[in-house]
């Protein structure tokens, strides 16, 4: 389903998104989009980045968004990117904005970096879902 996303194939994503409601087995998928969106920001922000450059990039994001109807709340894509970039933050985060910000900016990101062509997005996918893997393993078990 993320790669059918990342690729902006719409039809693929609405036959899998209702896959998806049928089965009600969404496991890991949060975590593969979440360490997506960690290297898709690393690649992007590293080796160096500063806050001013994430406001930035989200006022630009926005800025492209502003014809379509869909919006994301800046605050939270901020906290998101920042958090991605290894900074911790305590802020709560609602869980709708969160996963709008994330999504919206994930597909930025992926486009912003040129990894939407099949090859580098398969390329790009694997490594997310090795992180994944980590992610859902823990700190505890990365040894």
């Amino acid at each position: 389903m993320l790669r059918a996303y990342l690729a902006r194939d719409a039809d693929e994503v609405e036959i899998l998104n209702e896959q998806l409601r049928r089965c009600d087995d969404i496991d890991g998928l949060g975590e593969l989009i979440w360490a997506a969106f960690i290297l898709a920001a690393r690649r992007r922000f590293a080796p160096r980045w500063t806050v001013p450059d994430v406001v930035k990039y989200v006022a630009a994001i926005r800025t492209r968004q502003a014809k379509r109807e869909h919006d994301f709340d800046p605050r939270t894509a901020e906290v998101l990117l920042r958090r991605a970039l290894g900074e911790t933050m305590k802020a709560d985060l609602a869980e709708l904005a969160r996963g709008r910000a994330q999504i919206f900016l994930l597909g930025e990101l992926i486009t912003d970096e040129g990894l939407d062509e099949p090859a580098g997005l398969d390329e790009f996918i694997a490594e997310a879902r090795a992180l994944g893997d980590q992610l859902i393993r823990g700190p505890s078990d990365a040894g």
